[in-house]
């Protein structure tokens, strides 16, 4: 029997393949110690280590209220108020009573106010929004009241209270009356 001699250059690439498959298999052995699946003890204290899931409450829909005088368009009214005044950057709130009228609370935080002259511009935008809602559709009150603030650090303080016919509001925005005119028919206490 005659051998033939092997070619190194075979003997190289098949011992590179051979090397190369060995560590694959490696390779592969580690990935697979490393993801083997847990022990059923693992898993059960896994599991006993999740909270519970407790099913979701049902959600209602709140019923609108029931308080005398209170309707669904009331309350969308109140909430126009509300944007009207955020629009003109007043800080407050707005409420419609039973008797029709649109009581306005602002609270002045950009300036100091002690009589109705400093609190004028604050005034003329609240009732500028009370006119605007009423003409968007909510005309469901026919005196405008606004409860001037005034809040300097942590105190809040009653300055006055002012108060206007609507239709004094409107002839003035129809500039049927003046400025003037407007000041002297406000009513205007002080706490």
């Amino acid at each position: 029997m005659n051998r033939t001699p092997v070619k190194p250059r075979f003997r190289a690439i098949v011992s590179i393949l051979v090397l190369g498959f060995s560590i694959v298999l490696l390779f592969v052995g580690v990935v697979l110690i490393v993801n083997r699946p847990p022990s059923t003890d693992a898993i059960a204290a896994t599991l006993a280590a999740m909270p519970t899931l407790t099913p979701l409450p049902t959600m209602t829909p709140t019923p609108a209220p029931t308080l005398p005088g209170v309707t669904e368009a009331l309350l969308v009214c109140q909430r126009d108020v509300g944007f009207a005044l955020h629009r003109r950057n007043l800080i407050g709130a707005a409420n419609i009573s039973d008797d029709h009228q649109l009581l306005l609370s602002w609270i002045s935080l950009d300036w100091p106010i002690q009589d109705l002259d400093d609190a004028l511009p604050g005034v003329i935008l609240g009732f500028d929004a009370a006119i605007e809602v009423w003409k968007g559709g909510c005309a469901v009150y026919d005196r405008v009241q606004i409860t001037v603030w005034d809040r300097r650090n942590d105190e809040q303080i009653h300055r006055l209270t002012v108060q206007a016919d609507l239709n004094d509001l409107l002839a003035w925005q129809a500039n049927e009356l003046s400025d003037k005119e407007l000041i002297i028919r406000l009513q205007v206490s002080e706490p």
